[in-house]
């Protein structure tokens, strides 16, 4: 099989906003830290919330809808989250004292979660109303599911059926509401539809940089052509290092050593001997804390071949996960894989093809809180968005930052324990409000106005865009590396990126090039381009399964992760280096982008460093039938929607240009 469908993205864009907050998070001193209890009283807060739901404002419902088991995932209101964004900020800034000093997933909870007392009042209500609740020792958000009338009880609504222009949708017939106070910041997934969430990947036809291979450039070319290669020979090839996967679909454990086998996987160390890539990739479902009250979440079912039914019966592979997987472990070729994915029923609703079926993308939130819980991934992959404006990083309006959404939280406790967090800049290139509602809510003039992806927005993460590398079979540049967009062969989709309407720009984000007061994104780039994408193997062992090529920022994002995961390894080995760092993994460094801006205000470390991408534009070309839809269609439209210049130094289509390995490993580690 040389090409792959990419399934339509899935997830949710719902808020429920309470005001009132959570009270504070000190502890009786017989408490174990992070582990709710039934002490004290819950902190009141206002059964007023303010239903935001921009995607329904304004269509009638077409009557009651039968769900099913649902899914919601709810946001505490955290009386000291803004501390724990200066806490995100002081322990990845080398000038300040708490520099790499990072925190336990208890400390976490015992500091910045909420109070335990908020928690359990929390936990108390939903399992009062029948539903499971799973919890974690961060004490940040609660996942809650259940059958549809129990989550109707608890939110005080029924549920209806919307016919939107971009799909079909269900959502509250009447505003929700709790029947007594608790100390909730909002709620997502009470709105759903597949179409609002997307994925960062595009699927290829055939393509002919590589003779032998004409499904994707197998992962030998892309480490030798960005100098993974010389990480290897210098003895740094991830090992102790654990690189998590938020999983947007389910994987067999064939595909990969697949891949080991149809490529003949390896490396050569500095004696120049060859070692076999033997890696594995290991499945984490998502679980409940021990000691969180609550019932233990669904067990992802079964994987299956290509099938358009019902869960658990049809759970087929979409392609997404296993692009992301199968980077990071062949670049990374001796770290350890962790495939985090969550499952519950809910999101085969309904009988339209387009709730169905799927799994894992709406759970994606849930896999981050269980990453935290567990702090055993080092680094973090993630490979789906969502415009910035339907996200939770803003409030109602679309525009205001908002530092309590589940979003900039998580990703603030992600760096508090020091993992380094690398997301897609997005597919659609300038133009991310063109997904997923076309245009219309607030903040959004319209689908062409330039908007970007979240969560690669967020300040605590590191936003990985894409280039064109026309390589040859040894890996070798056979043309000029310039922005994925239009210009290049086809122009289907273009890297994302562009300015943040809502969150504030980092303090590390400085030098030429980088511009006002918000986010720029991308901070680097790495190989996307679809006619330049990569070989990954799917449905092996199925019908109809085999390799296909694929691109997009979804390739980018786990090649930086396992380059990344090369760095850490060699922070392994040097005391220098692991002296700087503290608790049982001294080697973490937290959020890479700091770093990498280190280097881009260095005159010598930069040009050493990294390729400075100087042409090109991410203009995107929409589809005629669906604006919304951005990548390969059957009647492009000729109108290029505008993008950003790639220019000298820092721009918003490549940021800071591509790194290579070895030489990124000497800048950061000195090694």
């Amino acid at each position: 099989m040389r090409t792959a469908r990419i399934l339509a993205a899935v997830a949710a864009a719902a808020l429920l906003a309470a005001c009132g907050g959570g009270g504070g998070s000190s502890k009786p001193a017989n408490v174990v830290p992070g582990q709710p209890t039934n002490q004290g009283a819950a902190t009141p807060s206002s059964t007023s919330f303010k239903y935001t739901s921009n995607a329904l404002t304004g269509t009638p419902s077409s009557g009651a809808v039968q769900i099913g088991t649902m899914k919601v995932d709810v946001q505490m209101n955290l009386p000291n989250v803004a501390a724990l964004h200066q806490y995100a900020v002081s322990v990845g800034d080398p000038t300040s004292g708490l520099y790499r000093h990072f925190l336990t997933p208890e400390e976490i909870g015992s500091r910045f979660g909420a109070s335990d007392a908020d928690y359990n009042a929390a936990i108390a209500y939903f399992t009062a109303a029948g539903l499971q609740v799973t919890g974690w020792k961060q004490k940040s958000m609660l996942r809650v599911v259940g059958p549809q009338a129990n989550i109707e009880s608890a939110f005080g609504t029924t549920f209806a059926l919307y016919h939107l222009p971009t799909g079909d949708a269900y959502g509250p017939a009447t505003t929700p509401h709790f029947s007594k106070p608790l100390a909730v910041h909002s709620v997502t997934h009470l709105v759903y539809s597949p179409k609002w969430t997307k994925r960062n990947s595009i699927a290829i036809p055939p393509h002919g940089t590589t003779p032998a291979f004409n499904f994707g450039l197998p992962p030998q070319q892309i480490a030798a052509a960005f100098d993974y290669t010389g990480a290897y020979q210098a003895g740094f090839t991830g090992t102790g290092i654990n690189i998590g996967i938020i999983g947007t679909g389910p994987i067999s454990s064939a595909d990969y050593a697949a891949m080991k086998t149809q490529f003949g996987l390896s490396w050569i160390d500095g004696l120049g001997a060859s070692h076999n890539t033997a890696n594995t990739i290991t499945q984490v479902n998502v679980q409940p804390a021990a000691g969180i009250n609550g019932g233990t979440p669904a067990t992802p079912p079964p994987v299956t071949g290509p099938c358009n039914t019902a869960l658990p019966a049809c759970n087929p592979e979409d392609g997404e996960a296993q692009i992301d997987t199968q980077q990071t472990a062949a670049l990374a070729p001796t770290a350890n894989v962790l495939f985090y994915l969550a499952y519950v029923p809910h999101e085969t609703f309904g009988t339209s093809h387009d709730f169905g079926p799927e799994e894992g993308i709406s759970e994606v939130n849930d896999e981050v809180q269980q990453a935290i819980n567990d702090n055993m991934a080092d680094i973090l992959s993630l490979s789906y968005g969502i415009a910035e404006q339907y996200s939770d990083y803003t409030l109602a309006d679309g525009t205001t930052f908002d530092p309590n959404g589940t979003e900039p939280v998580q990703f603030a406790m992600l760096q508090a324990e020091g993992i380094a967090v690398f997301v897609s800049s997005g597919d659609a290139g300038a133009q991310g409000c063109s997904r997923p509602f076309d245009g219309v809510a607030p903040g959004v003039a319209g689908p062409n106005q330039p908007c970007v992806s979240a969560p690669a927005v967020d300040a605590n993460v590191t936003s990985v865009g894409g280039i064109t590398a026309p390589i040859d079979e040894a890996g070798k540049k056979i043309g000029p590396y310039t922005t994925w967009g239009v210009q290049t062969e086809h122009g289907f989709g273009a890297t994302g990126g562009g300015l943040s309407v809502a969150v504030p720009k980092p303090a590390y984000q400085t030098g030429p090039g980088i511009t006002g007061t918000k986010r720029n994104q991308p901070d680097a780039s790495l190989d996307a381009d679809p006619f330049t994408g990569v070989a990954v193997a799917f449905n092996i062992g199925f019908s109809g399964g085999g390799f296909g090529g694929f691109g997009g920022t979804s390739v980018a994002a786990p090649e930086m992760a396992a380059m990344w995961a090369l760095v850490l390894d060699a922070c392994r080995q040097t005391a220098a280096c692991t002296a700087k760092g503290s608790g049982a993994k001294p080697y973490r460094m937290g959020n890479a982008a700091p770093a990498m801006y280190a280097i881009y205000n260095s005159a010598t470390l930069y040009p050493a460093t990294f390729l400075d991408i100087v042409d090109g534009n991410n203009g995107v070309r929409p589809c005629s039938v669906n604006p919304g839809q951005v990548g390969p269609c059957p009647n492009p439209s000729p109108t290029i929607q505008p993008g950003f210049n790639a220019t000298s130094g820092y721009d918003l289509t490549t940021g800071i240009g591509v790194p290579f390995g070895r030489h990124l490993i000497k800048s950061v580690v000195g090694v």
